[in-house]
Parts: structure tokens; C-alpha cells; sequence
């Protein structure tokens, strides 16, 4: 059963041996998927939901002109589809990126597992706010942040959720994004975003080349970014409410 999950939950609850027993008993189907498959067409219907293990899915909206804006990029420890618990149909398309290996849960037994067990389903809250503020602050890159600011920022978000995610040397990451990808999902256009990866190549800060990323002064990409890291680790903030039930009902 992949750690990274729990190591994301450290701080929000103890992860105690009865919370490890509890993912271990959900995680057992285990799904394997090839780079390019479509989970869920933009208009096609929910099926199951996934958590990632290895790779990287991507979430997308797809204009009426062609145009393709990226809404988020899900790796290691996240959550894919969980829409599939409220609706029937999807605005986005989920594709992997790369070749994915999942835990998968019907929706059907995932809502049964909520309503019995209150650790899980604060575990579920946790992942939505998790993904909320990722998108609140791509919201604040779309509106107020230059292209060069939103580069920054998006490379310093991908490094610190990976660390999360156990990578232990981020100063050089392979990144199954091309510059198309971090084009689609900042908003610019190619011309734009090859411009702005030398710009930052050429004060020395990074380079991004057949999808390995260096970060070559982390501090300086920080800077320009304005990046702060609380909206990724806020349950390493000293301002969480961390939550301890009193009792839980294990799931069935």
C-alpha cells in the first residue's frame, strides 16, 4: 500500500497503526495503465476512483477552438476522479501522462467506507482542501502573476509536492510535462513559454530539457515565484486544527 498518502495525512491526525490498517484493507485492486490512456473522456461517465501509486494523470478542459487548459497534475498520493462519488458525467478529460499504477475503488464501496469509518472520511476532506488551495493559488497565477512568475511558481509547487511524496533530490527531477503541458497549463503560448525556460536558463536559476528539470538555485526560483509553501504543507502549518476522533467504526 503506497505511503505516500499517509506521510501527505502526518500532522492533520496520527497516523497510527489502526489508520495504516484501515488504507491497507481499501488498497487491494490494484490497476495498472498505459501513458495516454483516457480514465474519463471530457463528457464521458465517471466509473471508478483511483489512487496514484506511480505516475502522472492529468486533468483537462478542452475549448470549442481547440485550445486546452490543464486544471492540475496528479501524482504519487493523490486522488484521481473523486467527482465520480457526486456525478455521473465529466467536464474534464483524466488521461496518464505517463504509465500509471493505481489502487481503484468502485464509488459505490468508497461511499460505503465513508459513511462508516470518520477517519477516512476526514482523510477524503483533507485531500479536498489539499486540492482546493492548488487550485486557488493557479487561479491567482492565471489572474495577477507574470509569465515568468507563473513559470517559477508552478516549478516550485511540482518540487515541493514531490517532496512530499518521498523524492528526496529535487534539484534534478524527470517531469513528464513537455513544454506544451506547462504551456496548457499556464495560460501562455508555446512561443511564450520556450521564451521564458531560457530566460531562466540564462540568469542560471533552472533548465528543463527532454522533461528532466534542474533547479539550479532554488532560492533565486523562489524569489521570483514569491513562492510560500503553506498552501502544499498546511498540515505542517502551526496554525492547523489538527483532528483526533474519539472513536471510529472500521469499515467493512
Amino acid at each position: 500500500m503506497t505511503q505516500v498518502l499517509l506521510r501527505k495525512l502526518t500532522g492533520f491526525f496520527d497516523i497510527d497503526e489502526a489508520v495504516e490498517t484501515l488504507f491497507s484493507d481499501l488498497c487491494t485492486d490494484v490497476t495498472e495503465f498505459d501513458a495516454g490512456t483516457v480514465i474519463v473522456p471530457q463528457g464521458g461517465v465517471y466509473g471508478d476512483v483511483y489512487l496514484i501509486d506511480t505516475g502522472w494523470m492529468v486533468r483537462s478542459r478542452t475549448l470549442q477552438n481547440g485550445t486546452r487548459q490543464i486544471v492540475n497534475v496528479a501524482i504519487p498520493g493523490d486522488f484521481a476522479a473523486m467527482n465520480a462519488l457526486l456525478f455521473k458525467t465529466s467536464d474534464f478529460e483524466l488521461v496518464c501522462q505517463t504509465d500509471v499504477r493505481t489502487y481503484r475503488f468502485s464509488s459505490d464501496r468508497l461511499g460505503q467506507a465513508l459513511a462508516q469509518n470518520a477517519i477516512l472520511s476526514a482523510a477524503l476532506f483533507w485531500v479536498n482542501a489539499h486540492e482546493e488551495s492548488l487550485l486557488a493559488e493557479r487561479i491567482v497565477s492565471l489572474g495577477r502573476r507574470s509569465a515568468r512568475q507563473r513559470t517559477a511558481h508552478v516549478i516550485c509547487e511540482l518540487v515541493s509536492r514531490l517532496e512530499i511524496a518521498g523524492v528526496e533530490d529535487v534539484t534534478q527531477l524527470l517531469i513528464p510535462l513537455s513544454q506544451v503541458d506547462f504551456a496548457d497549463v499556464l495560460g501562455i503560448s508555446i512561443v511564450h513559454m520556450n521564451k521564458t525556460l531560457r530566460s531562466l536558463e540564462r540568469d542560471q536559476i533552472l533548465t528543463f530539457r527532454n522533461a528532466t528539470l534542474r533547479v539550479q538555485d532554488r532560492a533565486r526560483l523562489e524569489a521570483e515565484a514569491g513562492f510560500d509553501d503553506g498552501y502544499i504543507q498546511f498540515t505542517r502549518r502551526n496554525d492547523r486544527n489538527a483532528w483526533k476522533p474519539e472513536r471510529s467504526v472500521r469499515a467493512s
